[in-house]
């Protein structure tokens, strides 16, 4: 009986194109800091829980809640603010939750994520 050898298979990459090649135009720069401010909670709360020594398990036990919960947090999926509260204890923390004003130059700016999008549109091969 001989094996017969599997065709090795191509996989498309999971991001279809180069992170600092898009970053060179201004409008996806702008919007890719405005989410890297989003993303800082995140960064936030896993080096907090990595200080602690909590398992993603052993957080949400403490915070009375499932393992999935916590993970999605760390995904940087949106959570409420009880959630996070909620997780803040457990981990010994506090939420600071502020509304600043924007700047002049920024009212007219659309928002992080409808940036991120049209430069996308912009710069794919189909063009939206």
């Amino acid at each position: 009986m001989t094996k017969t050898k599997t065709p090795k298979r191509i996989f498309a990459p999971s991001v279809p194109f180069v992170v600092k090649e898009h970053l060179q135009d201004p409008s996806v720069r702008e919007a890719y800091d405005q989410l890297d401010k989003e993303f800082s909670l995140v960064r936030q709360l896993i080096d907090l829980r990595q200080k602690r020594g909590f398992s993603q398990r052993e957080l949400a036990k403490r915070a009375g809640m499932q393992q999935p919960v916590i993970a999605r947090l760390e995904s940087g999926r949106p959570a409420n603010l009880g959630t996070l509260r909620r997780v803040a204890e457990a981990l010994g923390a506090q939420v600071e939750v502020r509304l600043v004003p924007r700047t002049a130059a920024s009212k007219d700016a659309p928002a992080p994520r409808t940036a991120l999008n049209q430069a996308r549109k912009q710069s794919s091969p189909k063009g939206g």
